[in-house]
């Protein structure tokens, strides 16, 4: 073979090679998911916690390996002995609309954060001291030494914030809303973590023959998609923020929204977390239709919802006027919800909370009474939750189960709230979508995702009608 020749192979060689690994830039992916509230910050379920992951960037992130990685800190470093941890931004970080993110925005977003009622949140204010900056560095003063406090730093609700409406730190930022439609994401040309492959997403909100990505129950047998099963589970409560109700009228609305979540085909809940972990199944009393009528139909029951709940709306609405039960329901933010309660009662509160399996038992339970106890958290329960601290360190099972079973058993008893239903989650992907893992916290993490145009499917047959007819 001639010098000449064999230069063409090679060339012909790497170029296959080169052509071969290079990703798809472009395209746009549609995701099923439920429509948002607004664009504020509110994870409060599974179908929020992935449509504002889309928006906010985290910073931290926890992969499923264990692995934290950060696209607005270049480094950060923990001097166990001095107690502080110092954070390095990235150079050059900005926000969609161009303007930087620098220290003020990190120490802005992380005093957001510590004001919330989450677990995290709760353990972070007692570990801060306090922070200052120092050119692009954050540093973090802590109480006493805290070797988990970055792991504790990828919590989903820590996000980059800027203080103002309409302003995004994420991979998109949205360009239109059409409501109970979609929303259109487009990229976030200064997203710290860098371009993404996609030209778009289309978050639709109506039933769709094929979306790209979807949240269901596990265990779809589908083979056009790819399951990933995070572990995700979605419990419904009846909360009491006041305190102030009689046991008839707290059983007889528990009955009620019972008999709803079966009449539309949801799982009943029978312990506060999941029956695969739950050291205690609760017996509670369920009254008849006859009994429960009897109680509600002249009582002007308002019950509260939060508007991750929205979903229910309709079907709840068709029960109720069914049963001839004249229950008001007020759907409200989550981020109004707390203030709201400032100033006015609110005696019934439908709540959604998200858990993952691989969180210990005994930090759901903790989120459970920190997170949703409101005005109700006396000196028993942190008594309580003091002693569960001392004895998840004993190592001792059985102690633990105890302790948490005492626990369950007084959150129940004392009318704090009422388990009712639950969902399990995976999240589906076409299998023409490449790239995408799962974090820690069972969120899709869409930076390395992309189209592969070859193996996409094509609409099928009446597809675009359906769209249409959705669209009327």
């Amino acid at each position: 073979m001639s010098k000449r020749a064999k230069i063409i192979v090679i060339f012909v060689a790497l170029a296959g090679l080169i052509f071969a690994i290079k990703p798809y830039y472009g395209g746009e992916v549609t995701i099923h998911l439920n429509e948002p509230a607004n664009f504020n910050y509110t994870p409060s379920d599974y179908s929020n916690l992935v449509f504002y992951s889309l928006l906010y960037e985290n910073f931290f992130y926890l992969k499923a390996n264990g692995d934290i990685v950060s696209n607005i800190f270049d480094n950060y470093t923990y001097d166990k002995d001095q107690r502080v941890l110092v954070l390095e931004l990235k150079e050059d970080l900005s926000f969609s609309n161009g303007s930087p993110i620098d220290t003020g925005s990190v120490v802005l977003s992380l005093k957001l954060f510590l004001n919330l009622k989450v677990e995290t949140s709760f353990k972070l204010r007692r570990i801060i001291k306090r922070t200052q900056t120092e050119k692009n560095k954050v540093i973090i003063h802590l109480m006493y030494d805290s070797t988990d406090i970055v792991s504790l730093l990828t919590a989903p609700e820590l996000v980059i914030l800027s203080g103002s409406d309409g302003i995004f730190s994420g991979m998109f930022q949205p360009v239109e809303w059409e409501r109970n439609r979609y929303i259109r994401l487009a990229p976030n040309k200064y997203y710290p973590g860098g371009r993404t492959y996609l030209d778009g997403v289309k978050v639709i909100f109506y039933d769709f023959y094929y979306p790209d990505m979807f949240l269901s129950k596990p265990g779809l047998n589908d083979s056009e998609f790819l399951e990933f099963n995070a572990g995700i589970y979605q419990n419904i409560y009846l909360g009491f923020p006041q305190g102030k109700v009689s046991t008839n009228k707290r059983l007889a609305v528990y009955s009620l929204l019972r008999d709803f979540a079966e009449s539309v085909d949801m799982t009943p809940l029978n312990v506060l977390t999941s029956d695969e972990e739950s050291p205690v199944t609760l017996n509670i009393k369920s009254l008849s239709y006859q009994r429960v009528r009897a109680i509600l139909r002249r009582s002007r029951i308002q019950l509260y919802i939060v508007a991750s709940l929205k979903e229910i709306e309709e079907k709840l609405e068709v029960f109720l006027e069914k049963r001839g039960i004249p229950l008001e329901t007020i759907y409200m933010n989550d981020n109004v919800l707390r203030d709201f309660m400032n100033n006015a009662p609110i005696q019934y509160l439908l709540m959604v909370k998200v858990f993952n399996k691989r969180i210990p038992l005994e930090e759901k339970i903790k989120r459970i009474v920190k997170e949703m106890s409101f005005n109700r958290l006396d000196e028993d329960y942190l008594k309580m939750l003091n002693e569960l601290e001392e004895v998840k360190f004993l190592n001792n099972d059985e102690l633990l189960y105890d302790h948490v079973s005492r626990l369950i058993e007084k959150i129940v008893n004392d009318g704090f709230l009422l388990p009712l239903f639950q969902k399990k989650y995976s999240f589906y992907t076409g299998k023409w979508i490449k790239g995408i893992e799962l974090d820690y916290y069972g969120r899709p993490l869409f930076q390395g995702m992309r189209l592969d145009p070859m193996s996409r499917p094509r609409p099928k047959a009446g597809e675009n009608a359906a769209e249409t007819a959705a669209a009327k």
